[in-house]
């Protein structure tokens, strides 16, 4: 029920920002149009929209602190969308990445005692059993999406041979 409600608040803020964004194209556009050579009066505008751009995007991180897979691949993104996410390498490895790089300060320093199952703790009080299986899910992961871009290279080669 609570993850539910976080998809929805992340859903909401973008629709919220799809809506800021015709807005801000409106009126750029209509800028354009009434005043072109006021340099000054495009970069109020331009600096409004950047500003929108940063809001949206601390309103999307301060929801990811209750849920992180959305903030890297939103569920109610277009095939499109998400297509554009793949190419600009967010892609599921780079959660478990993360992950890593979050307690890899904590990890690195005791990384053998955590695989030999001497030390627990702190890298989210993660047995090594289960540090086991979240490398071995990484490199499964790695290998399905090397092959998934295999094929996409394969397609666009394809492309542009026909």
């Amino acid at each position: 029920m609570a993850k539910q409600m976080k998809h929805q608040q992340f859903q909401c803020c973008y629709k919220n920002w799809v809506a800021q964004q015709q807005l801000d194209l409106d009126e750029l556009l209509q800028t354009l149009t009434n005043y072109p050579t006021d340099v000054d009066y495009l970069q109020l505008i331009t600096k409004k929209i950047v500003s929108h751009f940063e809001n949206y995007n601390n309103s999307r991180a301060e929801l990811a602190k209750h849920d992180g897979p959305s903030f890297l691949a939103p569920s109610w993104g277009s095939t499109f969308e998400n297509s554009f996410l793949w190419i600009g390498g967010c892609r599921p490895a780079l959660m478990i990445r993360l992950v890593y790089a979050l307690c890899g300060s904590h990890l690195n320093t005791h990384l053998e005692e955590f695989l030999e199952g001497v030390r627990h703790g702190n890298i989210g009080e993660i047995s090594s059993l289960q540090l086991k299986r979240i490398d071995e899910l990484h490199a499964k992961t790695i290998k399905e999406e090397d092959k998934l871009s295999s094929y996409m290279a394969t397609l666009q080669a394809n492309c542009r041979t026909e």
